[in-house]
């Protein structure tokens, strides 16, 4: 005899029996939409990369070498032996001749010129034109040995001269060289500042190597 209690039992065991067949196929769709999204991501990240302008390579270019420059101005760039250049050797001196035209003007240091030097035995006599100027305080003659030697080198020391006057030709001896000995020559001449603050110096004369007798 079938109670009531069965009859209503059997619908819901049918109902349970429903939902366990529907469970695999709920997380198999939830899977699908996973992997969707998850793609849909991928392309989105993929679309912002190229958007900001990333490049997986980085793209080389073979180079080229750099010409030799010409110089347009036809001057070579190293020193040269010309009068006008400033590099050494110094040129030939001549021998300061005056001229009507010579006015007492500034000293300037911006060229070192050659010196005229006549060596002897142990002493050499230097001449120069001296141009004068307003300014002009004294000259200052030394002799550089070329000849080094072991140890400390000996210093000749500095011959003063009074300037004479403008616009004539000077001279001055310097004693107590060596014998058969190069020397370098050199002139300086101190002058007053322009603002009236003490003295300077500078190199005006320079000789070549010339040695002694």
């Amino acid at each position: 005899m079938t109670t009531t209690a069965d009859r209503t039992a059997g619908p819901m065991r049918g109902a349970r029996w429903a939902l366990l067949l529907l469970v695999p196929v709920l997380l198999a769709g939830c899977g699908v939409l996973g992997g969707s999204g998850s793609t849909a991501g991928g392309g989105s990240s993929s679309a912002t990369g190229q958007a900001n302008g990333a490049q997986p390579w980085q793209v080389v270019v073979r180079g080229s070498a750099t010409p030799t420059p010409t110089y347009s101005s036809g001057v070579p760039p190293y020193p040269s032996a010309g009068p006008t250049t400033g590099f050494l050797p110094l040129p030939a001196a001549t021998r300061a001749t005056p001229t009507p035209t010579c006015s007492p003007n500034t000293v300037h240091f911006s060229q070192i010129r050659a010196l005229d030097v006549v060596p002897g035995t142990t002493s050499a006599v230097a001449s120069w034109y001296n141009v004068g100027g307003y300014n002009l305080v004294e000259y200052r003659l030394t002799a550089i040995s070329q000849d080094l030697k072991f140890g400390k080198q000996r210093d000749v020391g500095w011959v003063t001269v009074k300037p004479g006057a403008a616009c004539g030709p000077m001279t001055a001896t310097i004693s107590g060289l060596d014998r058969t000995t190069g020397y370098v020559f050199s002139l300086d001449a101190v002058i007053t500042r322009r603002s009236g603050d003490g003295t300077m110096a500078g190199t005006l004369l320079r000789s070549p190597v010339v040695r002694t007798k």
